[in-house]
């Protein structure tokens, strides 16, 4: 087991790329954002954590978002130097994340991007030049369209590959997946219920166009008699549980980002997730007809799928429990901390090997 340095900002809204090591006891946390410690993982002062860093005492440093604000190409430079003024009259701790040393790390860095965007902005690529390995959740299929309009030269995705910073950055590049954190693979322990509802959905439709869409074809399945509930407004955790528990189908159509906590949370339940064909690429993604069912956006797609699937309800039924063990192996925080570390060392390894040839 060895011991690890996790350093980034630690969100109090949205999911926080540090997440999946909040629960590993051999990993220490240095918070370099503006928002407070609310869950208290940082344990020592920044001054004793950053002494045992030049001292080579962590194994692996994985680097989350640094919210030190970044000269965005697309504004001028009053524009940028005036939120960079600001944010730093505002959240003076923000320089902790500027000044932290990742040029000067003998320890080995990794990046770690959970959010649901799908470039990678410049404030990154201080880090990004330095770390092993790139984790992206929402990583395009083209690596290269991760990079578009991160800069003035990068405007066509054919021009990322002629600049070198790009071309060794692309390398870097791994997909990993939101995955679900230690409670909720406890509520879902005990989570099994009798067979109720042929497909759910819950969740919020408004500004979101192929939910919209997809809304208007679940209707049609109620209208011809299959058992169809869907919820628009927030459902209290219990009663969301039990609902994916009760169905042999939940819809999960993306979210933000393509990858949605839903498609593991329906899974866990032992339903089936129904996902809109991957527009990312996946890690360890749920296999089409053995895991999971997938849909096309265009035309009726989506009812034509569900029709189909509920022809054999309790292949359905085999499906959830597949998709569930899937989860389980896959797909908690412990199995994405696993995969990380030992694709890291595997790197590791690889370059070792080629720099011997």
């Amino acid at each position: 087991m060895g011991r690890y340095l996790a350093v980034g900002t630690i969100h109090k809204k949205e999911p926080c790329d540090l997440r999946i090591f909040f629960s590993h006891s051999e990993t220490e946390f240095l918070v370099t954002g503006p928002d407070r410690d609310n869950l208290g993982l940082q344990k020592r002062s920044s001054r004793e954590i950053l002494g045992d860093l030049g001292r080579h005492a962590f194994d692996l440093v994985f680097a989350g978002q640094n919210d030190f604000p970044y000269f965005n190409p697309r504004k001028g430079i009053s524009r940028n130097l005036s939120n960079v003024f600001w944010k730093l009259l505002c959240h003076p701790s923000l320089l902790r994340g500027f000044f932290f040393p990742y040029s000067a790390l003998r320890t080995r860095l990794i990046g770690l991007d959970l959010l649901d965007r799908p470039v990678i902005d410049t404030r990154r690529f201080r880090m990004l030049r330095h770390c092993v390995c790139y984790f992206k959740c929402q990583l395009p299929p083209n690596p290269c369209n991760a990079f578009l309009y991160a800069t003035a030269k990068t405007e066509d995705a054919g021009n990322v590959l002629h600049l070198d910073f790009f071309k060794r950055a692309i390398t870097k590049l791994r997909p990993i997946s939101l995955g679900i954190d230690p409670a909720g693979t406890q509520d879902f322990s005990t989570c099994a219920a009798e067979k109720k509802i042929d497909i759910f959905f819950a969740g919020d439709a408004r500004n979101r166009p192929n939910r919209q869409a997809g809304i208007k074809q679940l209707e049609r399945l109620k209208a011809e008699g299959y058992r169809v509930l869907i919820a628009q407004q927030p459902l209290p955790r219990g009663e969301f549980l039990e609902r994916c528990a009760q169905s042999y189908i939940v819809w999960s159509p993306e979210g933000h980002g393509w990858d949605c906590f839903r498609h593991y949370e329906s899974a866990l339940a032992g339903s089936v997730p129904l996902m809109q064909s991957p527009t990312i690429r996946r890690y360890a993604p749920f296999k089409e007809d053995e895991q999971a069912l997938y849909y096309y956006v265009e035309g009726d797609h989506l009812e034509r799928r569900v029709r189909q699937a509920l022809q054999n309800r309790q292949r359905l039924l085999e499906m959830g429990q597949a998709a569930r063990h899937h989860v389980l192996q896959w797909h908690t925080h412990e199995a994405l901390r696993r995969y990380v570390i030992e694709e890291t060392l595997n790197t590791v390894a690889a370059q070792r090997t080629n720099h011997s040839i």
